[in-house]
């Protein structure tokens, strides 16, 4: 799979199959959180980074397949899945493939854009992000393209909440110190009520960030917060549930596949892929000696992320 991967657990999702559409980060926001890492191609332009019938091939592939039972088919992008013009093509396409939900991902900063509004509509589930409201904070948390204004964000997020026909669950990750105060609380729930998602989920920095300085809000300040904005509003906690056996066979490449995404731990890894803990440390052990990937720490859990380019090309 070239573009599709997964399926990966989702706190909010289930098994979630990705679809990736953008070279790695391509995105106009540069997120002190990111865990992908800093933005590569800054921009606002929507493009066909990626040929939209090369996706179309890779989505029927693993569909033909049906050797990775899902929940739900997730678009989304090593940077921003709206940026790729041809979004709502791949949303009609997809759908007409399976019954299952499609879902995009997005940072909602293109959202005042109509053609790209309408693009959304062909999904079941959005999931837009808005991690601050006031300027100041939102310049610190999501460090955005000269392009990008959170004030029209708003608007174009309200516009399309009332032309969106599926359910919008609006992500905010909350990062100590930058879009945590008072002032951006009342500034954020001033922004939900306007814009009216079914959900406002709250997440914090829960993997290692773009900026190892990223700290992630305290259990106790989360549950504050969702108190402040009310019914809607909920604290994500992380996957649990375990996969069902034969999820995905077990081999190198499809953890070096995984990690390209998204840096895991050995538990992540195991629940992806099926397997019991023991093999998966042999493997990631042999792995490390060969210099494939590379260990970080982060809030008391070893993650794993690609290594050195070159020791993998070895391989």
């Amino acid at each position: 799979m070239k573009y599709c991967f997964g399926p990966v657990p989702s706190r909010r999702l289930g098994r979630s199959l990705g679809v990736d559409i953008l070279p790695m980060k391509t995105c106009n926001l540069n997120c002190v959180y990111c865990e992908l890492g800093i933005t590569e191609k800054f921009t606002c332009d929507r493009a066909e980074y990626i040929p939209a019938e090369e996706i179309k091939r890779d989505i029927e592939t693993v569909f033909r397949a049906g050797k990775h039972p899902f929940d739900v088919l997730t678009f989304t992008a090593s940077g921003e899945p709206c940026l790729h013009s041809c979004l709502g093509e791949l949303i009609s396409f997809a759908k007409s493939l399976s019954g299952k939900p499609v879902v995009v991902l997005t940072n909602g900063t293109l959202t005042p854009d109509p053609a790209v509004r309408h693009d959304l509509c062909e999904a079941d589930i959005l999931l837009p992000s808005l991690d601050a409201v006031l300027p100041r904070a939102f310049r610190k948390v999501n460090r955005p393209a000269e392009c990008v204004d959170v004030s029209s964000i708003v608007q174009g997020l309200t516009d399309l909440s009332m032309q969106f026909k599926g359910e919008m669950w609006l992500e905010v990750l909350l990062v100590e110190g930058l879009n945590d105060s008072p002032e951006d609380i009342r500034a954020l729930k001033e922004a939900v009520d306007q814009i009216q998602p079914h959900r406002i989920q709250l997440n914090s920095v829960a993997r290692p960030p773009a900026e190892p300085w990223a700290r992630p809000l305290s259990r106790d300040r989360m549950e504050e917060i969702r108190n402040f904005l009310g019914n809607r509003a909920e604290v994500i906690v992380d996957f649990k549930r375990r996969l069902r056996e034969g999820f995905m066979p077990v081999v190198e490449v499809e953890i070096m596949e995984t990690l390209r995404r998204r840096p895991m731990t050995a538990h992540d890894i195991s629940e992806i892929l099926g397997i019991d803990p023991k093999t998966v440390e042999t493997v990631l052990d042999k792995m490390r000696n060969a210099a494939m990937i590379k260990e970080e720490d982060f809030q008391g859990r070893t993650y794993y992320r690609p290594g050195r380019p070159a020791a993998m090309a070895k391989e």
